[in-house]
């Protein structure tokens, strides 16, 4: 039976002994406690028994491959009270040659064997569990981070090293402010950083010491805002967001939200987060890059002139920021992407837009010149070292209304390097996000007080005399946004004319053979709105079978009625 050591103060001097358990049971026993809280087990199955004190560490392993690092926080008999402090989970195995279930290690042992764990199991990744990150997932990306950063001297730029001095640099932290460093808060980020600060700037502590025998403060320039604490940032927005670049293009019939969902991946951030241009004809590279322009300056004498200067524009400047801030998502926003010439607009920027590609591009001296100031005069900066390159928190989100015809044809180099979503028209709301789509509740109002669903016109007109139509098609249809209601969610009949018929008038059924107008009518026979408006729509909604509010409540009601009628006589039968 295990002895019930008693305090923490009495057994200072006997603590922090290491041990690698192994669990024979097949049931990973210890995975059902969360990181960071106090649990007890059973030490009764140890072999040899051994005495475990207060501040032991001991790895446990059980199949298929689970390692979870414990420190004891109490012992009575053989119950132990530990906290898992850190959790390693994959379809690996490692060899364990003891024929004993638990092995004391020494502090080299201990070292080589969390450097051995963490080797295995770094190929996780931090998409693999957003929910739980693990330490050494923690120290293996921050290892990789550190090594990967412009510049680094630290630890000859070899994982292996600087993985081990991770974890002797975890270890003392813990044993001085009993918090492991690498056991981070990601919900209450701001303050778990600003100990960090605190703790490693206080000249009065032992780590100021420890890190000032290590190496000329080694330790303290590890955790200090430009390496530990910017990759903290940087990887916690990475575990937030999706963190892969894309250039998508939002395409579909006129009116189905497009520009809406753009605007809801962008509507909560700060205006510095993000441009957005459109596209037209007399749109070109200089308006999208940028150029020299003249400018009213003073000269030495204070006297105004006109000089020349590279003022930058939407590309150039989210380029900028985003390089310079890779702890946050940019996006440049391209409206109607299909109404400019894209090669001419693009340029050099093109051959950019395949993520998946190495290759960089050679900037304008121009250009060259405005990034090397942003970039505080650093010619190695990566955004502008080796040639422009998009960083990878810049996203590139453009919206292209299929029903326009291009001005300037887009080539099939350009499109392949976009992903392309369609954006629905969507009829009948199933799902959560459609749902919240306002246009189900808007009514075409006519002036003798006649309503009319706009869901079902649209559904009529769309379905039964566009969709079907080959020469017509989907690119016709009329979307769920076409038009706003100008009085609360009422299109009243002027607005539904001027907007509504004269698109599918002029654009969709002027030279086809169609029931909608009459083969003899035309746009005109609408005007004058105030005498003839309410009879010819209301004989176009006769022709495509759209019937009042009115008529639908009574369907309803009388469908209602008829299924209270079947229930109450099955409940009779």
């Amino acid at each position: 039976m295990l002895k019930n050591h008693g305090s923490l103060t009495n057994l200072k001097d006997k603590m922090s002994k290491k041990y690698l358990y192994k669990v024979y049971s097949g049931v990973n026993t210890f995975s059902n406690f969360p990181a960071g809280n106090e649990f007890r087990f059973s030490a009764e199955n140890f072999s040899p028994q051994i005495q475990i004190q207060i501040g032991d560490i001991i790895v446990a392993y059980s199949n298929p491959g689970t390692f979870c690092i414990l420190e004891i926080t109490g012992t009575e008999g053989y119950n132990l009270s530990a906290v898992k402090n850190l959790e390693l989970f994959k379809e690996k195995f490692i060899n364990f040659d003891s024929g004993t279930s638990i092995l004391e290690l020494t502090e080299i042992d201990y070292s080589n064997l969390l450097v051995e764990l963490l080797l295995k199991f770094s190929t996780i990744s931090p998409e693999d569990n957003t929910e739980n990150i693990s330490t050494s997932q923690i120290i293996s990306s921050f290892a990789k981070w550190l090594n990967a950063k412009p510049k680094n001297n630290y630890f000859d730029n070899d994982y292996i090293k600087t993985v081990s001095f991770l974890t002797k640099l975890q270890e003392k932290y813990s044993e001085i402010y009993s918090k492991d460093i690498f056991d981070v808060d990601f919900d209450d980020l701001d303050n778990f950083i600003e100990k960090i600060n605190t703790n490693i700037w206080d000249q009065s502590t032992d780590f100021w010491r420890y890190s000032e025998a290590a190496s000329n403060h080694q330790p303290r320039a590890i955790l200090n805002k430009d390496n530990y604490q910017a990759f903290l940032k940087e990887f916690k927005y990475k575990r937030n967001h999706n963190f892969q670049p894309k250039n998508t293009i939002y395409y579909g019939a006129p009116g189905t939200g497009k520009s809406y969902r753009v605007d809801q991946i962008i509507k909560d951030l700060d205006p510095k987060y993000f441009e957005r241009v459109t596209f037209h004809p007399d749109y070109d590279n200089a308006s999208f890059v940028g150029g020299y322009k003249p400018v009213s300056q003073k000269n030495e004498k204070g006297d105004e002139e006109i000089g020349y200067r590279f003022v930058p524009q939407a590309f150039s400047t989210i380029y900028s920021r985003a390089w310079q801030d890779p702890t946050h998502q940019y996006y440049l926003v391209i409206e109607e992407i299909n109404r400019g010439n894209c090669a001419e607009i693009f340029g050099e920027i093109f051959q950019l837009l395949d993520r998946n590609s190495e290759y960089t591009v050679t900037p304008s001296r121009e250009l060259r010149e405005h990034l090397l100031k942003d970039f505080s005069d650093n010619p190695e900066h990566e955004g502008i070292r080796k040639g422009l390159k998009l960083p990878s928190n810049l996203h590139i989100l453009a919206t292209m209304n299929t029903s326009d015809q291009s001005l300037f044809p887009m080539d099939s180099a350009f499109k392949r390097r976009w992903e392309w979503e369609y954006v629905l028209i969507c009829y009948d709301p199933k799902t959560e996000e459609d749902r919240d789509n306002l246009s189900f509740g808007y009514e075409i109002e006519l002036p003798d007080g006649t309503k009319y669903r706009w869901i079902d016109f649209i559904s009529k007109i769309n379905n039964n005399h566009i969709k079907n139509n080959p020469s017509l098609g989907m690119d016709k249809c009329i979307g769920n946004y076409f038009i706003k209601p100008d009085s609360g969610n009422f299109i009243s009949l002027k607005p539904f004319i001027s907007k509504v018929i004269f698109y599918l008038w002029n654009d969709v059924f002027k030279d086809e053979d169609n029931k909608v107008f009459e083969s003899n009518g035309s746009y005109e026979d609408f005007f004058p709105i105030a005498s003839a408006g309410v009879t010819k729509v209301k004989e176009l909604f006769e022709r495509i079978e759209l019937s009042p509010i009115s008529v639908y409540a009574e369907r309803d009601e009388e469908y209602q009625l008829g299924q209270v009628a079947e229930e109450n006589q099955t409940v009779e039968n």
